[in-house]
């Protein structure tokens, strides 16, 4: 495991075990660990001794990063692309030898067989994790100059370790981003919020986790998502029915997971409404939808590339952004 990041990396990996006694007693016997340190850069790698769910092991990722006080890391042997696919869906973390290395504290995400031989220095995530995308959305709605990792954790209403990952996230995807003031990071946002979306918007990911296409208007006040939200800005005509957005949290209470069918098993005279899960808590917004760019993120690619769509996307962009192509150049 080690050998294989010193030859993905091109550097020296110095490691030495973990004395798991002050751990949790539910974490003690999961897991082997090792605390290695890398560009200068101490962590741990966590080797399950078992076969844990990806959403256990995020659980237990919090607990170790707690107990350590280090970021941690997963050695995956024998991982299946699946795994690996979902690993990288929920940012976490991991070697898998011989696939792929995803290091996004270190700015370090390496597939095996495509590394150069500049593969030292830093190299940027391929896209970001979602607390990493909901405070660069934030950074681009408001004014974060100056917001350190502590004043970023209560804003997204996570563990300052959650906020440091996404700190070093947001340096790996655009390194002006991150500035250093005394012994703190902080969050330097481009006056040009339009070159800086421009920047980013190719490490940004779609906010949904699934759809569902409902027979009846769920009990809940949800806001607009999706294509329903951009027709509230635009001059874009919506779908007969309303594309809705709820957290995870409301999935849950709605019984979606139980009750609703998912897209693909639509009803003759289509369905009532569609409800988009997002990944994250959606950044505040104007009325009753979620965030402009959050929609425009959400819009698969066919849409986005359609002429009109397309032109009312930049029309929202200058709106929400500033300024116009010509005083964006």
């Amino acid at each position: 495991m080690r050998e294989y990041v010193e030859k993905m990396l091109h550097t020296k990996v110095e490691s030495k075990p973990v004395d798991a006694s002050g751990l949790p007693l539910y974490l003690r016997g999961l897991y082997s660990l090792e605390r290695w340190i890398v560009f200068d850069v101490p962590f741990a790698v966590a080797s399950p001794l078992e076969n844990p769910a990806v959403k256990t092991m995020a659980k237990h990722r919090d607990a170790l990063e707690v107990a350590l006080e280090i970021p941690v890391a997963f050695a995956l042997e024998d991982a299946t692309g699946y795994r690996i696919g979902r690993m990288l869906e929920v940012g976490l973390p991991f070697v898998a030898p011989d696939r792929q290395v995803y290091l996004p504290f270190l700015g370090v995400s390496l597939n095996e067989g495509r590394v150069r031989a500049d593969a030292r220095r830093q190299t940027r995530a391929e896209k970001l994790s979602p607390q990493a995308q909901r405070l660069a959305l934030m950074a681009l709605y408001g004014d974060f100059d100056g917001v350190s990792v502590t004043r970023a954790a209560r804003l997204l209403g996570v563990a300052k370790m959650t906020a440091s990952r996404a700190f070093d996230e947001l340096e790996a995807a655009d390194p002006p981003l991150i500035a250093i003031e005394g012994r703190r990071r902080v969050l330097q946002p481009d006056k040009d919020k339009k070159a800086l979306w421009q920047r980013l918007e190719p490490r940004l990911s779609s906010p949904v986790a699934r759809e569902y296409r409902l027979g009846y208007l769920p009990d809940a006040d949800l806001p607009l998502g999706g294509i329903s939200a951009l027709c509230e800005l635009s001059m874009l005509q919506d779908d007969p029915w309303s594309t809705l957005a709820a957290t995870k949290e409301q999935e849950r209470a709605l019984g979606l997971t139980a009750d609703a069918r998912p897209v693909g098993f639509g009803e003759p005279d289509g369905p009532a409404c569609v409800v988009q899960v997002v990944r994250y808590e959606p950044v505040p917004a104007p009325g009753c939808a979620v965030d402009p760019l959050s929609a425009i993120l959400s819009l698969p690619d066919d849409e986005r590339n359609d002429p009109r769509v397309a032109g009312e996307i930049e029309s929202i962009l200058n709106q929400v952004l500033g300024g116009d192509d010509e005083g964006n150049r």
